[in-house]
């Protein structure tokens, strides 16, 4: 799975981030740096060949859940605008191999990514904010973080599960060649 302990008890959003990274996998990766903009977890899901671009909170103050979508949205900006400095940053944070890395970028042509919150269980019972939010930011994600540090791909409406509103919905970003003139890539 991953070499990525699972904290037993969430403090911080250090233990967060450490928490949804175990839950992604071997090639996920903490604070990746990209022009000012510091990416708590970014993991890919070779199954579903998708990047995973995830911000944690642990508050669940309105102000700080509407600051992480508002994040997001920065960060998709930030990628679609230089999607190849975004591969090569995270490249230098895994170990994946040349194979692995052209099925990724569809052979260096575009890659898919999908965005999430990470919010607590407390965070996670605000359900009238978060669907708020969700109709401004439609396609972000939420992963839900227990206190033990469990991570859920589901959020809880009364006692009933639902992926519905936890769905991300993935973008492509194409990566344009460095010599094309124009920008460095675009988001389709």
């Amino acid at each position: 799975m991953t070499n990525i302990k699972r904290p037993n008890l969430i403090l911080t959003e250090a233990d967060m981030s450490q928490a949804v990274s175990h839950k992604l996998g071997k090639y996920a990766a903490k604070e990746i740096r990209i022009n000012g903009c510091i990416f708590d977890v970014v993991a890919y899901d070779r199954k579903e060949q998708l990047f995973r671009v995830v911000e944690c909170k642990r508050s669940s103050k309105a102000s700080t859940i509407g600051h992480a979508f508002g994040q997001l949205a920065t960060y998709k900006a930030t990628i679609a605008a230089q999607g190849r400095i975004f591969l090569d940053v995270y490249s230098k944070r895994i170990n994946m191999r040349l194979g692995r890395w052209m099925e990724a970028t569809n052979t260096y042509r575009r890659i898919r990514i999908a965005f999430y919150v990470a919010l607590t269980d407390k965070a996670c019972k605000r359900l009238d904010l978060i669907r708020s939010l969700k109709e401004s930011l439609p396609e972000v994600g939420i992963i839900r973080v227990k206190s033990n540090g469990l991570c859920r791909s589901y959020l809880r409406v009364g006692s009933q599960r639902n992926e519905e509103i936890s769905r991300a919905h993935p973008i492509t970003v194409r990566i344009l060649p460095a010599d094309s003139g124009g920008p460095s890539n675009a988001a389709e």
